[in-house]
């Protein structure tokens, strides 16, 4: 099998799953935001997650220099272990669910003091990364970007089979709609 057929497989169920995430998106911009208060996040859902531990405010805003110009929920926080952090100068020494305001759709989100946990713990991502779009936004940012490795990956091959085919101009038909290819002789090119 051909890496490109590895990486291009079921891109044509990701094409349906942008187009529905959109539209899924757009019906929950209608949602009451007082019985939704945060975009739900799989895992840790839509609600601030408690904690067991109690810091005061000045412990939190002294765990980062990020912290005291956000809003975070000072009854989430949770120790961090900074051994385990990727960072120049200053460590996390506390992490602290935090609201923020996605940058494309404008809901509000949490970034779950847990969520930061692995995020710098065990994925390893620098200390003073911070989260600024919902989670809905960042799967439907990590679709497209599957769908542009599919579309590069099929454009460099020189034969391709019928199944190949089909998914490129599904894919490429799918860039386009999204506004990511703007040559509409890509898309005539396909036909």
């Amino acid at each position: 099998m051909a890496a490109s057929e590895n990486i291009c497989r079921g891109k044509i169920l990701i094409c349906q799953r942008v187009v529905l995430v959109l539209a899924m998106e757009a019906v929950s911009l209608k949602s009451d935001p007082m019985t939704t208060p945060y975009v739900n996040h799989p895992r840790y859902g839509n609600l601030p997650i408690p904690s067991e531990f109690s810091f005061t405010a000045d412990e939190i805003e002294k765990g980062h220099w990020r912290y005291s110009t956000l809003r975070y929920l000072s009854n989430t926080a949770i120790p961090a272990d900074t051994s385990k952090q990727y960072f120049a100068i200053y460590p996390r020494s506390i992490y602290v669910d935090i609201e923020e305001q996605c940058e494309l759709c404008g809901r509000l989100f949490l970034f779950y003091a847990l969520e930061q946990k692995y995020w710098f713990e065990k994925l390893q991502f620098w200390i003073d990364a911070h989260c600024t779009r919902c989670i809905t936004c960042r799967q439907k940012n990590q679709n497209v970007r599957k769908m542009q490795k599919c579309y590069q990956e099929l454009m460099k091959k020189v034969i391709k089979t019928e199944r190949e085919t089909t998914q490129l101009k599904a894919v490429t038909l799918e860039l386009y709609q999204l506004g990511y290819i703007k040559d509409t002789g890509k898309i005539n090119h396909m036909s």
